[in-house]
């Protein structure tokens, strides 16, 4: 390994605040494929291998997060929000952050057409680098890394809102223990015809009252009962 490939993987390794023990699954975790096809001389391997093992280490880490994370949702509701966080475009901007391009090894094909920001290279070797540091180390502290480096994808409302009907949820809970629907308020709307801002409050009982915004009426009531339930999930009131 030659000394500018082994600054860049001593930088990378920073950023993913993991020192490996054996760099050599670092290197392959970042080989792709027509890097080896132009140099079998090398006998080195590509990552592909490990990106088979890093998409189901990836999936089983992340499963478990969301199951300890949201324990109010059902079985439909987690697939469709870890779809969603294991999916190329998501991986593929991680990778990015994480400088991942800059550390492939590409055939001389690939580099010309832009094989180091193709979204699919990027969120393949991200994979492969799960599975490197998960044979480097173990299943803990592969699941320790991940859940800092998805926190800001996991916690992203909009993705969370996306997948859970929270007016439903809440439109269940107080039939059931109010006898009585949420009550939805229009506050105030805001800006110009074509790019308006509203506000409307919601009401859960005596106790829950919170404010939604969006661009629509019914965006605005969503993001107002996803408040409302986080605040009973917290067993807080407004």
């Amino acid at each position: 390994m030659d000394n500018d490939r082994l600054k860049r993987l001593t930088a990378l390794q920073e950023k993913l605040h993991y020192t490996f023990r054996n760099m050599d699954l670092l290197s392959t975790a970042l080989t792709h494929r027509s890097y080896i096809n132009e140099n079998p001389q090398l006998g080195a391997s590509d990552n592909e291998r490990l990106e088979f093992l890093g998409d189901a280490v990836l999936g089983l880490c992340v499963s478990d997060l969301l199951m300890k994370k949201h324990t109010d949702f059902d079985e439909g509701t987690l697939s469709k929000i870890r779809s969603l966080l294991v999916n190329e475009k998501p991986l593929a901007d991680l990778a990015s952050k994480l400088g991942l391009g800059d550390c492939l090894l590409l055939g001389r094909g690939e580099e010309h057409s832009g094989g180091r920001a193709k979204e699919s290279l990027l969120a393949n070797a991200l994979e492969a680098v799960i599975a490197a540091i998960y044979l480097d180390s173990n299943f803990s502290k592969t699941r320790t890394l991940l859940k800092r480096l998805m926190k800001p994808v996991m916690n992203d409302e909009v993705l969370n809102a996306q997948c859970f009907d929270y007016k439903t949820a809440l439109q269940e809970y107080c039939q059931k223990k109010y006898k009585s629907a949420p009550i939805y308020t229009m506050i105030t709307s805001s800006g110009p015809d074509h790019d308006k801002t509203f506000e409307v409050e919601i009401a859960v009982g005596v106790d829950i009252r919170q404010i939604g915004r969006g661009k629509s009426k019914k965006d605005a009531q969503k993001h107002a009962a996803q408040k409302a339930w986080e605040s009973l999930q917290n067993g807080n009131g407004t």
